[in-house]
């Protein structure tokens, strides 16, 4: 309790130095700054407790605090810089009207549950979206489908890229399940808005230029102990991915032990609006050189080596809880 009141002195010494330096500070932003504090305090516990019941009851404070506070119109332009290095991820861009917040709890079944919010700014002011990870009710063949809010396939988004043409107010949105005890899965999804309400999917994405068929959201699903990139460069407007394959040939088919190849692809929005597949040797992912396209790709001799999961936090079971 000692440390906890030596935090808060700390704490409003450095909000008054900061608002000596900086006049934009308001008394709506410090509200919220304390807020942030209490929240950074609750939500280790969504993974780290020591049962289901704590778990969901920690990331039920956390949900209604943080509605609360992405209601506030201030909240808005606040970066959260605190909250999300815990285990709050949040997809935002720069001028861009639209910031999604997402976290999970992971009970003792291992399949991941989502919850999350989406903050829309409008000429009327701040709207906000409750998501609650609502996968088990979809259809079988949701990947292929729009799906309609409140219904939501769960996920940490952790990048947002607003589509310009010929889509207005149209995001594509990148993120991670950790699904269940054999599989991650990663996730690319359209997010737009009709009738003032959040859907997701549009077929926008083609797996060639020649696919008729173009997809309305990209999954891909692979062993639990493997990492798989996906991100967006802004600098070079593409979407870069690593490509997934069996380790051996007995088990092709089986995504719970596909595992990253070594090679990259990745997805460029052409004229018509589409963003379209292609191979790349891409390997810097920021540095200023070009990729380079290429034509067709040799398939690899050998396939990396598997790797173990990791393993979850756990709470010092020494420690006071203060």
């Amino acid at each position: 309790m000692v440390r906890k009141h030596l935090f808060y002195l700390f704490l409003f010494w450095a909000v008054n130095l900061f608002a000596m330096a900086n006049n934009k500070l308001t008394a709506q932003n410090v509200e919220i700054m304390m807020a942030e504090q209490e929240l950074i305090q609750v939500s280790p516990w969504i993974i780290a407790g020591e049962n289901d019941s704590a778990k969901f009851a920690a990331a039920e404070f956390v949900a209604a605090k943080l509605e609360e506070l992405l209601k506030q119109p201030a909240s808005f332009s606040y970066p959260f810089d605190l909250l999300k290095h815990t285990t709050v991820a949040i997809a935002s861009a720069t001028k861009c009207n639209v910031r999604v917040f997402s976290f999970n709890v992971i009970p003792q079944s291992g399949t991941f549950y989502h919850y999350g919010f989406i903050q829309r700014k409008t000429r009327r002011g701040i709207q906000v979206f409750p998501l609650r990870d609502s996968v088990d009710a979809l259809p079988k063949d949701f990947s292929e489908a729009t799906i309609s809010y409140p219904e939501w396939f769960g996920a940490l988004y952790y990048q947002i890229i607003p589509i310009s043409k010929p889509y207005k107010h149209h995001y594509i949105v990148l993120g991670f399940d950790g699904h269940n005890i054999h599989s991650n899965r990663s996730v690319m999804d359209v997010l737009y808005f009709e009738n003032n309400e959040p859907q997701w999917g549009k077929p926008l994405f083609r797996e060639s230029i020649e696919d008729p068929s173009p997809e309305v959201r990209w999954m891909w699903e692979y062993h639990k102990g493997a990492k798989m990139v996906l991100r967006y460069l802004a600098d070079k407007n593409i979407i870069v991915c690593d490509e997934l394959g069996p380790p051996y040939p007995a088990v092709k088919g089986n995504p719970y032990y596909y595992i990253p190849t070594g090679d990259y692809s990745i997805f460029k929005p052409n004229k018509s609006g589409f963003w379209v597949m292609a191979p790349s040797d891409l390997t810097d992912f920021g540095q200023e050189e070009k990729p380079n396209i290429l034509p067709e790709r040799p398939m690899p001799t050998e396939p990396p080596a598997e790797k173990g999961p990791g393993n979850l936090f756990k709470p010092d079971p020494n420690s006071d809880g203060e």
